[in-house]
């Protein structure tokens, strides 16, 4: 009985200890977030990379969407579901991506705290997404529908671990939404799953703890939730061909696709994975150890192995898949549901490498020291701009690009069509209850837009010679009009070290209206078109 109570109030004070430790994490990761969030949104609230293609995209909830074929639409859903509340704008980006930051931060230190059984070193699994680049620089700027699957591999991976060393059924619940979630988020995130599911029928202690009538019904379930989108997906073929080159063209050796599947896991853990063996003197002959020996077939599960041997199999499976289905041309972060849920082995290394708390303490200022570096840059290009970075998207005008198109008689409402997707994209808040029409990447019409009637504009890039234009509206324009009829306008950029006027963005712009005499510019020259 005593032995009983002993061994009850000591998973009483790791629960609680494991509490604490996950409102730390929450707390720390809500004050980073809230941090880059704000300085963000104070700096501009201009769109860029993907941002921009799927504001335009989520004017219709569809099953999919054919203009971003590769990607699953449950980012797109949330993005949509979130604008029907309040209506299309930047803040929207903001409030997905981090708040998918603090969920991934939490469920990363319960599924390190499970495997590693250390509160610690489940702290540093956490604090070491400040040392990956695609993480703590990428993630602000470039990450949409990856911050879904991060989300789901690390609420996976715990609910997984939580199966395999509690075996509670309900469990399975929680897991077939993290799977169905999973696969509407990244094609990814499949290959993650099969490969964690293949590291568990590994080690016997571990597959006889999931094999089982609940696991087979939580994956019928997440089917379930994904169907529209596989519905979608098998309507037509060639929605298919994004996921292989080998089905459209025939096989051929794919260099770039080998090369990109054999550098994956160094260059998304870059630089931790430099970083560690630095810190901690023992860890490469300790993960040295891990790759070149094999647990005994009847001894107890090992959940660091299981981490390791996922990752391994998700080697060998982007290996297969460049070979094999020539995948290839994938950004390094796109890898990430792969590779993500290795930090836990990586630190559980670290753990076993006979470290010393002065190790502890120099990895954690390091980190520090990097996330704080990485944020005064990121300020640096939000606010110095140039030299600190040299596109710069942040600082297009576009609201005063709006300005001048409201001044020309272009209303809330108007149909928009754009040859440019970051105008498109940069347009959409700035005329809410307007159509917005692209017809460059990405092509897309939404439902009810009508180019035939009413007063519509036209806007490209002013780089974009009117001949080009033309080839591109010339199914759009009404009769007797032309791209070379558009304005050229010229709206200046603003600095907080510079004249205004430095720089200078060009778009030109085209407004017609059916049945309506309208006053048409070229390049300074005004003549009147019966429309």
């Amino acid at each position: 009985m005593t032995e009983a109570r002993i061994e009850a109030g000591s998973e009483a004070r790791g629960e609680e200890e494991s509490r604490r430790g996950l409102g730390f994490v929450l707390a720390v990761v809500t004050l980073y977030a809230l941090l880059h969030a704000g300085f963000r949104l104070l700096a501009s609230d201009v769109l860029g990379e993907d941002d921009v293609v799927d504001i335009v995209l989520t004017q219709d909830l569809l099953a999919g969407y054919d203009a971003f074929a590769r990607q699953p639409p449950l980012y797109d859903w949330v993005l949509w579901a979130v604008q029907q509340v309040t209506g299309p704008r930047f803040e929207n980006f903001l409030f997905i991506k981090y708040a998918a930051l603090v969920a991934s931060a939490g469920f990363l230190y319960l599924a390190a705290r499970r495997v590693l059984d250390d509160r610690l070193f489940a702290l540093l699994s956490v604090e070491s997404l400040a040392l990956i680049y695609s993480i703590s620089w990428r993630y602000h700027e470039g990450f949409t529908h990856e911050v879904g699957a991060m989300v789901a591999v690390l609420a996976t991976t715990w609910l997984l671990l939580r199966i395999l060393q509690e075996r509670r059924t309900a469990d399975y619940a929680g897991l077939a939404i993290a799977m169905g979630l999973g696969f509407l988020s990244e094609p990814a995130y499949t290959v993650f799953l099969l490969t964690f599911l293949m590291a568990a029928m590994l080690q016997p202690a571990l597959r006889s703890a999931l094999l089982g009538p609940p696991l087979a019904l939580a994956v019928l379930a997440a089917l379930v939730i994904a169907s529209p989108y596989l519905t979608w997906l098998l309507e037509e073929p060639r929605r298919l061909t994004f996921l292989s080159g080998l089905w459209s063209d025939g096989w051929s050796f794919n260099a770039e696709g080998l090369w990109d599947a054999v550098r994956g896991p160094v260059a998304y853990l870059s630089p931790l994975l430099f970083i560690l063996p630095i810190v901690f003197p023992g860890w490469l002959k300790t993960a040295w150890a891990d790759l070149t020996t094999w647990p005994s077939a009847d001894g107890p599960a090992d959940y660091e192995r299981l981490i390791l041997h996922a990752t391994g199999l998700a080697f060998l499976a982007s290996l297969f898949g460049a070979l094999v289905f020539e995948v290839s041309g994938l950004a390094v972060h796109v890898l990430m549901p792969l590779y993500l849920a290795s930090v836990i082995w990586l630190f559980g290394v670290a753990r076993r490498s006979g470290y010393q708390r002065l190790h502890v303490q120099r990895f954690t200022r390091l980190a520090l020291a990097i996330a704080l570096v990485a944020f005064v840059a990121r300020m640096a290009n939000l606010y110095v701009m140039e030299p600190a970075c040299q596109t710069c998207r942040w600082g297009i005008p576009y609201a005063k690009l709006a300005d001048a198109m409201r001044a020309r008689g272009v209303e809330d409402g108007s149909t928009i069509v754009s040859l440019d997707n970051e105008l498109s994209g940069n347009l959409r808040p700035l005329f809410p209850n307007s159509a917005v029409v692209t017809r460059l990447y990405p092509n897309f019409t939404p439902e009810g837009a009508d180019w035939t009637r009413g007063r519509v504009a036209y806007l490209w890039d002013g780089a974009m010679a009117p001949q080009a234009a033309q080839r591109h509206l010339r199914f759009l324009l009404p009769k007797g009009i032309e791209a070379g009829d558009g304005e050229l306008i010229s709206v200046p950029w603003r600095s907080l070290w510079r004249e205004t006027g430095y720089r200078h963005s060009q778009w030109y712009l085209l407004v017609v209206e059916k049945g309506v005499t309208k006053r048409i510019v070229n390049t300074g020259r005004a003549r009147r078109l019966g429309l």
